[in-house]
């Protein structure tokens, strides 16, 4: 994969954060708060706020990628933060149905290996669910679907990654049009992901499982501070880094020309 190899993607990502971090730190913080928020109030307001906080944060890092003009240390709602809410839509639109349609598939193996292991199978009661799957052969059978969805959904996530970048670099919405532009680096892009975004959901999910109250805001604070200061910007720098390093930015200029 040449220069887009993942030790250079790597590199590149790491020094995006020193290097777009003190141009975004306005626009960065602001989405921290409104993501720290989102989490305090709970419910439905968690997606909103991150819906919210991602295209703050990603449209000033996403300018700064791109050395366009970042407003007020990033802080802004102009025509990046707009497109990025608008693959975001997009994206989750495509997810959900994705999803749907994989729960459907789940859903249709686990009953068909019940139903073997289980002949006069009772799909309505939850013991028979467990007398069909306990067996080990059956459980390993049924577990099959749900590790393969996840593999679907990591390689669908990162299929899709370029679609921020190619949307900035186009001047208009590039979702499934980015599909083809990673063709080749999903196993690339998902080892970066994993990189870069476990550590701050490890933090997370950690802190809400081991702490209450007061302490369980605080890591909930250090994972929510350590992701947009620190993830978000190595992700858009390796992404834009990726971009630049293919066919991608050719066909953002056919298309904008």
């Amino acid at each position: 994969m040449g220069e887009a190899a993942i030790g250079a993607t790597a590199r590149a990502g790491v020094t995006g954060v020193t290097r777009d971090v003190p141009r975004t730190w306005a626009a960065l913080g602001v989405a921290s708060l409104v993501g720290l928020a989102g989490r305090y109030a709970g419910g439905g307001w968690v997606l909103l706020a991150d819906f919210v906080a991602a295209a703050l944060a990603y449209g000033a890092l996403y300018r700064a990628a791109f050395d366009r003009p970042s407003g007020l240390a990033g802080l802004r709602w102009g025509r990046e933060e707009a497109l990025l809410a608008g693959v975001q839509l997009l994206l989750g639109l495509i997810f959900l149905v994705v999803i749907a349609v994989l729960l459907v598939v789940v859903g249709a193996v686990a009953l068909g290996v019940a139903r073997a292991a289980a002949p006069g199978f009772d799909a309505t009661s939850s013991e028979a669910w467990k007398a069909a799957l306990s067996g080990p052969l059956a459980a390993f059978a049924a577990s099959l679907a749900p590790l393969a969805s996840l593999a679907v959904l990591a390689w669908l996530a990162a299929r899709l990654s370029l679609a921020p970048a190619a949307s900035i670099a186009a001047g208009r919405l590039q979702v499934l049009s980015a599909f083809d532009l990673t063709k080749g680096r999903a196993g690339l892009l998902v080892a970066l992901g994993l990189v870069f975004y476990l550590p701050s959901v490890l933090i997370a999910a950690g802190g809400k499982a081991a702490f209450d109250g007061p302490a369980a805001l605080a890591v909930q604070a250090a994972a929510v501070g350590l992701y947009y200061f620190c993830v978000a910007p190595a992700w858009t720098a390796a992404c834009v880094h990726v971009y630049r390093h293919g066919p991608s930015l050719a066909v953002a200029e056919r298309t904008e020309a």
